[in-house]
């Protein structure tokens, strides 16, 4: 089943993501994350899927066509970027505001 996935160094890449946005999804419970975690959750989640398209393009199992594939893959790294970007964003307004509160 690893090999499904393209081996066991694709799987180990895909843990990465994985772990991050279970972080990202327990984090509530430690601090208050405030609006970014609504962009970086999804974050996450495009860099897991990512990882995911390219470990079945690697693997043994399911391979997509390559137009589509490859656009399905940019459009995913874009959207890892977009949203990391719009999340860290807002974490640095949410700090910003609480720096110097409205008198």
């Amino acid at each position: 089943m690893i090999e499904w996935f393209g081996g066991t160094a694709q799987v180990f890449q895909i843990l990465l993501p994985l772990f991050g946005l279970c972080v990202v999804l327990l984090a509530p419970k430690i601090t208050d994350t405030n609006r970014a975690r609504r962009y970086v959750a999804p974050a996450f989640g495009c860099w897991l899927a990512l990882q995911l398209l390219i470990g079945l393009e690697e693997g043994t199992l399911v391979s997509f066509p390559d137009p589509f594939g490859f656009l399905v893959a940019v459009l995913l790294l874009l959207g890892f970027v977009v949203l990391m970007f719009r999340g860290l964003f807002a974490a640095w307004k949410t700090r910003e505001a609480s720096e110097f509160p409205s008198q």
